[in-house]
C-alpha cells in the first residue's frame, strides 16, 4: 500500500499511476485519512484525472472536501492512524 500525506485531499500521479487497479492508496491528512483502490479513484473521481493540472503537473487537490469523497474517509484521533 502505497501512503502519503497532504493538508487536505490530495491526488498525486507519481504515487497513482504505477499502481495496478486493485492496488490501494492512503492519502493521510490533519482531520484523518483517504483509502481507496486506483480502480475506485478512476472509477469516482474520473474528472481529476481528466484535469491539466493532474495530467500535466502530476497532482490534484480539492479546496473543500467533495461529499463523493467521504465514502474513503476514516476519521483518526489528532490526525494519527490508530
Amino acid at each position: 500500500m502505497k501512503e502519503y500525506s497532504y493538508s487536505r485531499l490530495c491526488f498525486k500521479a507519481e504515487i497513482i499511476e504505477p499502481l495496478n487497479v486493485a492496488d490501494v492508496f492512503r492519502i493521510k491528512t490533519p482531520k484523518g485519512i483517504f483509502q481507496m483502490t486506483k480502480g475506485e479513484f478512476y472509477n469516482v473521481f474520473s474528472n481529476v484525472t481528466k484535469t491539466k493540472s493532474y495530467r500535466e503537473k502530476g497532482i490534484y487537490h480539492y479546496p473543500t472536501t467533495p461529499f463523493k469523497a467521504m465514502q474513503f474517509f476514516r476519521p483518526t484521533n489528532n490526525g494519527e492512524d490508530s
